[in-house]
């Protein structure tokens, strides 16, 4: 299971949005708050049902990096809430 990386905010950061986020050369990448994130779940969720049948290479490919990115909300943003 994929650990949380904790990164403290400077001073008085307030809350993060979602959206791109880079730490200092790093690469950008999407930040997506756990408020949000269930939402983004629910949506790829509603994808995996739609598109569970298709034979689509690159449907199925898109199809399991998205799955991929459910299960993790899933199992380390959504049971986190308090």
């Amino acid at each position: 299971m994929p650990q949380i990386t904790q990164i403290p905010l400077p001073g008085d950061a307030g809350q993060t949005p979602t959206g791109a986020l880079q730490f200092e050369d790093d690469w950008p990448g999407m930040f997506i708050r756990g408020d949000s994130a269930f939402f983004v779940m629910t949506a790829i969720r509603r994808l995996q049902t739609h598109f569970q049948d298709s034979q689509a290479e690159d449907v199925t490919a898109a199809m399991a990096v998205l799955e991929s990115l459910a299960d993790n909300i899933d199992q380390n943003v959504v049971v986190h809430c308090s």
